[in-house]
């Protein structure tokens, strides 16, 4: 009996029936700029956003679930989405086929999942929806950073960038206000179906964009054996690594820290977030076209966010701090960004697009268990966040021949000495590991046998009688 899934033969169909839409998508657009839609769609996606995941903790929490059933949905959708980045980097061909078909399923599905979350409201059926939206969203923002690393040059990379990320603020700014709004109009029973249906309803607008795209050029994009300056990939990942941990990590607790320590009301934690927001908007547009090496500013700016978080005691104060936060981190982020823009040719576009998914989700989850192991020690999480823009800075500073402090020529030594050191210790311990293994599997067959052998000459005994 044949199973109920979907099948290889339903999955044909259903590329088939995307690759057809896309079809008349490309013929209607005729030659409407790929910029223009790239930006629409994530306007479309920034209302989306704040009508959906921003509010998806004060769902749950509406339904009665405590931190620790949260944290832990949290937890495991993001093992499950940084496993199939580490998938797709190992077999990124998948990337390279039904292009456009593959990119609208996984776009439509990111929105589509957020309805049945307000149907099925036990967490289990949430976690699993919740766990389908973050590995569609995986696969599309793969998809994303291949379409615009393969659509244009550095120049065209960074102005994009730029453009979609103030975009996106100023359209979640729009978003955030709608929630507000209708989360203090709607009726209880009815605002979570409401807002999260409407939010899915825009966000497909955002996929309606997709049609009028030409992805033609995606298709069997070339994919380097091996990647040519790995040194410098290895370089380049870790410092961006670490400063994606630090953010992560400065979001988890920041508004708690606010609330429960410094005792402010709700509505100034709000206002960091309407700051940070605007901010970001204005340093999009101050970053886009600065040389690599003006990016050094914005890291050591970002050092020091942290430092006035916990130092300076007066609620209001940390509207600004925010604001100043969201300039710097703004372009600090642009840095990791434009990096890998400029070793596409090195790296290939196809592992540089799923090397940023991968990095986004691998400091979401390296961020998690601070908050778990650490709780309320805020000094302790405070310095975890500098140490870990320190460690950025150093990697940055030292390792990457375009912001270096160094000779480039001594950036690209420490890169490899990096590279070759951390190579050494992995290949080590995965060494270790495996002698390890075997030698316990060899101690307990050894056992096993000793026991065997005990058994069968007690056996022999009571047949002899004795």
């Amino acid at each position: 009996m044949r199973g109920h899934g979907i099948g290889a033969s339903g999955w044909r169909i259903i590329l088939n029936i995307a690759g057809s839409l896309s079809k008349i998508g490309v013929s209607a657009a005729g030659r409407l700029s790929l910029k223009l839609l790239l930006v629409l769609e994530i306007s479309f996606a920034g209302i989306y956003l704040a009508l959906t995941r921003n509010l998806l903790v004060i769902y749950l929490a509406s339904q009665g679930f405590d931190i620790s059933e949260i944290s832990l949905m949290l937890a495991a959708s993001t093992i499950l989405s940084s496993a199939l980045s580490v998938i797709l980097y190992k077999y990124p061909r998948f990337l390279t086929s039904h292009v456009k078909a593959k990119f609208m399923i996984f776009h439509a599905s990111e929105r589509i999942f957020w309805i049945p979350m307000i149907v099925f409201k036990e967490m289990a059926a949430i976690s699993f929806f919740y766990a389908v939206v973050n590995l569609s969203s995986t696969v599309l923002g793969s998809f994303m950073n291949l379409l615009i690393y393969s659509s244009f040059d550095e120049a065209g990379v960074r102005d994009v960038t730029s453009k979609r990320t103030a975009a996106y603020n100023a359209t979640n700014i729009i978003g955030s206000i709608a929630a507000i709004v209708l989360l203090a109009a709607l009726p209880a029973g009815d605002k979570f179906a409401v807002i999260f249906t409407l939010g899915s309803l825009i966000g497909l607008l955002s996929t309606l964009m997709l049609l009028f795209m030409d992805m033609r050029h995606l298709e069997g994009a070339e994919i380097p054996k091996a990647v040519e300056s790995p040194e410098q990939m290895f370089s380049i990942s870790s410092f961006f690594l670490a400063f994606l941990i630090s953010s992560n990590l400065l979001g988890i607790f920041w508004a708690p820290y606010l609330m429960n320590v410094l005792h402010a009301p709700d509505y100034v934690a709000a206002g960091m977030n309407f700051a940070a927001t605007i901010s970001s908007i204005l340093g999009s547009l101050a970053w886009a076209k600065r040389s690599l090496k003006t990016f050094r500013i914005a890291l050591g700016l970002s050092a020091l966010t942290p430092l006035a978080a916990f130092l300076i005691p007066i609620p209001l104060a940390h509207i600004g701090i925010s604001a100043f936060n969201g300039f710097a981190g703004t372009g600090a982020g642009f840095l990791g960004n434009f990096l890998f823009a400029r070793y596409l040719r090195k790296f290939g576009a196809v592992r540089s697009s799923i090397m940023m998914s991968l990095l986004s989700n691998l400091s979401q989850l390296l961020a998690i268990p601070f908050g778990i192991f650490f709780g309320h020690m805020y000094l302790v999480l405070f310095l975890s966040v500098v140490v870990l823009i320190l460690a950025s800075m150093f990697l940055a500073f030292l390792t990457i021949p375009e912001v270096a402090v160094v000779p480039e020529h001594s950036a690209r030594t420490y890169s490899y000495i990096l590279y070759t050191s951390s190579l050494m210790g992995y290949s080590i311990a995965v060494e270790t590991t495996k002698e390890t293994v075997i030698t316990s599997l060899r101690l307990l067959a050894f056992s096993l046998a000793l026991i065997l052998v005990y058994v069968i000459y007690r056996f022999l005994f009571f047949l002899a009688g004795l």
